[in-house]
């Protein structure tokens, strides 16, 4: 155990020679997962503001276009017969949307025609353009379905054969693990995963100078010196997981994100994975000569290994090649088992890859550590 406790010691000293790593190591993950979810606490997108551009002027436009206002997803705040205002508006922004009523549309629908209505949403803004299209949408649809079981019933005498004829059939879906079907739910979980990776990665590489200043413990055998390794990853991991803790049980609730795993399963997970980057982090400062180096680049590398992780883009879309190199990062088979056992409640049978994955890292990292060590 004197190995262990000596690699302990030895990151210790080489934080009290350069105690400003502190800040990060300490301070950098709990503040950026405080303030991170704060922009998105809303969760979801409400009046999303629209322009009504109607050129038919009819009673069943206005109907169409009341409905749409009534929505709770889109307010109408500006309208007219003019295409060029309406398209001055969405170029400044004003807008993130159009309805577009085409003249005759109340004519059209009572001769039992299909007339079409335009609706014209900023793709610059995924999520807004989604919500524009998929609300006002449903509420043309609806407007039309009632038209339809009015004429079927007119024609036929029988209201409930009417509504079999236009809607033969009802959908009900059901958002699973994120009932609101919030944006912060989604990516405040998988971010965080990520911001904790990179944060410990830039504390330990800002202490490179200071261990070269310290005296290391004499090499006394392979196994004394993984042993060696394994202490000095141990405060950052303790460390860490202290933080996960105050993240996972204290933001979380802050901003009610969904927590429906076990505690039980989701710490001994975590304290994997935050072994596996603790050791990541020790193998890439040996690479620094300068400390001034260390931000620089790692926080160039932040938003490709967000994209690499797998969650905002579905994993095998990606290609081959770069699947198999995001699996040398911890924060990818971190990302992938956090969500599973946090948000989805799994159980360790559904988290036997990321916990292989990253158990094949602490194994590869801690032995170039003792290579590199013994060289």
């Amino acid at each position: 155990m004197s190995a262990f406790f000596d690699g302990a010691r030895y990151e210790l000293d080489a934080l009290r020679r350069a105690p400003g790593a502190l800040v990060i190591l300490a301070a950098a993950a709990l503040f950026y997962g405080l303030i991170y979810p704060a922009p998105y606490s809303p969760q979801v997108y409400r009046d999303l503001p629209v322009y009504a551009l109607d050129t038919d002027g009819s009673a069943l436009s206005r109907e169409v276009l009341s409905r749409i206002d009534a929505s709770s997803d889109l307010r109408i705040v500006a309208g007219s017969a003019d295409r060029l205002a309406a398209r001055r508006a969405l170029e400044r922004g004003d807008v993130l949307g159009i309805v577009e009523i085409p003249a005759d549309f109340q004519r059209q629908a009572l001769r039992g025609e299909q007339p079409m209505v335009g609706i014209y949403a900023n793709a610059g803004y995924l999520l807004a353009y989604s919500e524009v299209a998929t609300a006002a949408s449903e509420a043309v649809l609806e407007t039309g379905a009632e038209l339809g079981v009015a004429a079927e019933a007119a024609r036929s005498g029988v209201p409930g054969r009417a509504l079999a004829v236009q809607l033969p059939m009802g959908v009900q879906v059901t958002r699973l693990y994120d009932p609101a079907g919030g944006y912060a739910s989604f990516v405040v979980p998988a971010v965080l995963v990520v911001i904790l990776q990179q944060t410990l990665l830039i504390g330990l590489g800002l202490l490179c100078e200071a261990r070269r200043d310290g005296h290391a413990r004499a090499s006394e055998g392979w196994i004394a010196d993984a042993v060696w390794v394994f202490g000095r990853a141990a405060p950052w991991t303790g460390l860490y997981l202290l933080e996960l803790a105050l993240l996972r049980w204290g933001v979380f609730a802050l901003y009610d994100l969904p927590d429906a795993g076990s505690a039980w399963r989701v710490l001994p997970f975590m304290a994997l994975f935050l072994l596996a980057a603790t050791l990541f982090g020790l193998v890439l400062a040996e690479r620094f000569r300068r400390s001034d180096d260390v931000i620089p680049l790692l926080l160039f590398t932040s938003l490709p290994i967000v994209f690499l992780s797998g969650f905002s883009w579905p994993t095998p879309l990606i290609p081959e090649t770069l699947q198999w190199l995001a699996r040398l990062l911890p924060s990818t088979a971190g990302v992938e088992g956090f969500v599973r056992l946090n948000q989805l409640g799994a159980g360790w049978a559904d988290v036997w890859w990321p916990v292989l994955n990253l158990g094949g890292l602490v194994i590869l990292f801690c032995g170039l550590l003792v290579w590199q060590r013994r060289i």
